[in-house]
Order: structure tokens, then sequence, then C-alpha cells
């Protein structure tokens, strides 16, 4: 084991019992060292909020960098806190609104595509999401290895320490052998859809945020293909430590769905929740490079 990597999960261990008005003031910190200080991938996250949204003049732009900092800061320290949290506390701190739409979905034994983005904190409420779908076949979230085996090992670790017997990772590339596992059950898939297809993977463009943006296609393919509903989850940031996930129905009947329709659907739903609310967005991602 790298030794870089074992500092990392003894400083990891230790921020996660520190309680959230602590977790707070190293947020701050952080904030100011990324933003001033670092300047992390300012060029790209000042780039993607000024093509995003031409008619914001400077100082907005500057007031929505320096929000996407802070929010970037809590994001780290409140996935370290992963690492002790408990199912109760993640539960009050990540509300869910439209559980009836899961429901029904339930009770009339279809499967479902839950479509989420990297918006707020995406790795609490992809988990508050699976407690959500505890009446379905099972439940599985998508999710795109990394390329060092370390943080693969601990992000995966994190990820299931309250999902035991719940929900399982589906590496991105096992989806296909996942999703023929599956066929004859009305289960849970979990996928994070607004991120950058590579190059070689890319099937189809939509205006997105005043661009024209790459986008996968796989939420549309799955459900299609099993005859899934698609829900959209939108999320919402209330406050410092805690968010609000809201179920949003796309389709029960996929099949009858005309050609992209649920994709420009969801991605569509997603653009208007940035525009309402910016800063939780991933800013920092290359979302545009192709």
């Amino acid at each position: 084991m790298s030794f870089l990597y074992l500092i990392f999960r003894l400083f990891a261990r230790f921020i996660s019992w520190l309680p959230f008005w602590m977790l707070a003031l190293f947020s701050g910190f952080m904030s100011f060292l990324l933003c001033h200080v670092i300047k992390y991938r300012k060029k790209v996250i000042v780039s993607n909020l000024q093509n995003s949204f031409p008619d914001k003049h400077a100082g907005e732009i500057k007031k929505l960098t320096n929000d996407f900092y802070s929010n970037l800061a809590d994001l780290v320290f409140e996935i370290m806190k992963l690492e002790s949290i408990h199912k109760k506390e993640l539960l009050r701190r990540v509300t869910i609104e439209g559980q009836d739409v899961l429901d029904r979905l339930i009770v009339n034994k279809q499967g479902v595509v839950v479509v989420m983005s990297h918006s707020g904190n995406w790795e609490w409420i992809s988990q508050r999401v699976c407690f959500s779908g505890v009446g379905f076949d099972n439940v599985g979230v998508v999710a795109m290895e990394m390329s060092n085996p370390y943080f693969e090992r601990y992000f995966t670790q994190i990820r299931l320490r309250l999902q035991k017997g719940i929900a399982e990772i589906i590496p991105f590339t096992q989806t296909a052998k996942h999703l023929a596992s599956i066929r004859h059950k009305a289960s849970m898939i979990i996928a994070i859809a607004d991120q950058s297809p590579h190059k070689d993977q890319i099937k189809y463009r939509t205006t997105f945020l005043n661009q024209n943006t790459p986008v996968f296609l796989g939420p549309e393919r799955i459900a299609r293909s099993l005859n899934y509903a698609v829900v959209f989850c939108h999320v919402q940031h209330t406050m410092y430590g805690y968010y609000k996930a809201v179920f949003e129905l796309i389709t029960d009947a996929p099949k009858d769905m005309p050609a992209y329709f649920i994709t420009e659907k969801h991605v569509k739903m997603l653009e208007n929740d940035i525009i309402t609310e910016p800063a939780p967005w991933l800013w920092s991602h290359r979302r545009w490079k192709y």
C-alpha cells in the first residue's frame, strides 16, 4: 500500500469523526486555498461559467466561482464523513420528495433507471436513493472506475459501508453483463449521466447550457432494452450539510417514446436545475472538451 495513501486514509478517518461545525471551519479554509492560492482548475471553471451564462457580467461570474469553490470544499469533507456517518444521520441530512413515484413502480413490479448528476453531494444522495429503492428486486449504482487503484478501493469501501445487503456497485465496463443478469427482474439502476463521453464513444449531441454538448445515451438505452421506467433525481442544496432529492417521472413506457426523447428530457431537467442553482454543479469538470 502506498505510504501517501496510508497517510490519506488516516487523515480521512480522523476527519470523519469530527462534528459538522468543525468540518465547516476546515471547509472554509480549504475553499480559500482552492480559489485564491492553488487556483484549482480556475481557468476551466471560469470558462465553463462564462460560456454557460453569457449574459452574466464579470462580478456575477466571480461570485459563482467563489460559491462553487465553497461547495467543492464542503463536498470533500462530506465525502470523508461517509467513513463514520450513521445511516440515521444520512437519512436526516438527505431528505426525499416524490417517494410515491418509486413506490408505484415497486407495486407494479417495474424496474427503474434513476438519472442523477454531479450536483450537490452526489455521493450522499446516491446512497440515500439506494435506501429509497429497497422494495425493488435489487439496487445497483453504475460507477466509472478510477485510474488510481487505491482511490478506487477507498471509494468502493465508503460507498458500500452503509449499503451491505441493499445495493451494489456496478463498474461502468461491466454494465452490459449486469443488465443481462437482471433482465427478468424489477430492479433499480442509478446512473450519473452528465459526464462527458470519450471522443470515440460520442453517439449523440444536444444543446446544453448554450453549448453543443455530447451526452451519454446509457439511461435511455437501458430503459428501452429492459422496459424500465426513467426517473430524474433533482437535487437541492438546502443549507450547509443538508440536501433534498426530488424524484420526477420522465416515463414509465420508454418503448413508446420517440428516439432521444428520454435523453433530451433529463438533459433539460438538469439544465433547468443548474440555471436555478448554479453553484452546486461540478464546474471543474471538462464537460466540453470534445
